[in-house]
């Protein structure tokens, strides 16, 4: 296999067979690869038709589980011989739960599995998201209808090249204020969105924003992560501005959501304020995501 940096121009041959595979959670959609390659040092390559991405670690060499071909067996034998050869653990993540009994299958008792709770991916029913029915979503509604009432010039626009520059302005003000300074997780995200914004349009992704005033008050992107799940990757707006996250949350899925079943909003990484505001829009399902870490002497 020859690894090399990923680029966006990468999604030209990778991004379809991502999509293709029909699996639901966000490491599948290539703008979200893309996104967090300068963190993890992400490289890609194209082997036997499959989609091989690749972190190196301190101990391992983390893939993604590939998708794309038709020879799982070889690829997997190929990046557990890239690992080894290099003195490293191999470990693959994002692993569907339906796809735990293919591999073992392939190498019985080869590997170990495991699944993390904090990294789960909230999917929501994307009706549930345009329309918030029920009592459930009583308090989402209020919100909006505040917001209504507070900004009744708002509008949402969808992110063209007429706006981006200023979607982009937005979110530096959005890291400056919110203290990207002395956040390091922060200044990770801040950075991957700037990497994607130099390449927006040619990511494959939808998104947009809400003004009131003629001032940006939200913006949200995504993409599509296969033919029933389309992901929502990055949404920011004005902490203070009462209704500007559910607003932004609501037209983004009526605009963008309509021919899909889910919108995946991600997991929450273990943080209690994040894991009670995603479960407050009541999911349809935790997609759980497998590890399989080579068993000593495999």
């Amino acid at each position: 296999m020859q690894f090399h940096e990923i680029t966006a121009a990468d999604g030209e041959w990778a991004r379809p067979r991502l999509e293709g595979a029909g699996f639901r959670s966000c490491e599948f959609a290539f703008a979200n690869v893309y996104m967090w390659s300068h963190v993890y040092g992400t490289e890609i390559a194209e082997y036997r038709d499959y989609v091989v991405a690749r972190n190196i670690g301190r101990t391992h060499h983390h893939f993604l589980y590939p998708v794309g071909g038709k020879d799982l067996e070889a690829v997997l034998s190929a990046c557990v011989e890239d690992a080894l050869a290099a003195g490293k653990e191999p470990m693959f993540y994002s692993i569907p739960e339906s796809e735990v009994a293919v591999v073992e299958a392939l190498f019985p008792g080869k590997f170990t599995f495991s699944e993390d709770r904090d990294e789960e991916d909230y999917l929501y029913l994307s009706t549930d998201l345009q329309e918030l029915p029920g009592k459930i979503f009583q308090k989402k509604r209020n919100h909006i209808s505040r917001f209504g009432k507070d900004h009744p010039d708002y509008v949402f626009e969808p992110i063209a090249p007429e706006n981006l520059a200023e979607v982009r302005a937005f979110n530096n003000r959005w890291c400056q204020t919110y203290g990207c300074d002395a956040d390091e997780g922060l200044a990770r995200e801040h950075r991957a969105i700037e990497m994607v914004f130099d390449h927006y349009f040619e990511l494959g992704l939808v998104g947009g924003l809400v003004r009131t005033g003629g001032q940006l008050v939200a913006f949200c992107y995504g993409s599509k992560i296969s033919a029933e799940v389309l992901g929502t990757h990055v949404e920011k707006a004005w902490h203070d501005v009462n209704g500007a996250y559910p607003i932004i949350n609501r037209e983004y899925a009526r605009a963008f959501g309509g021919a899909y079943r889910y919108i995946n909003r991600e997991e929450d990484l273990g943080e209690e304020g994040l894991r009670k505001a995603k479960l407050s829009y009541n999911p349809a399902i935790l997609e759980k995501k497998f590890c399989a870490v080579l068993r000593s002497g495999g």
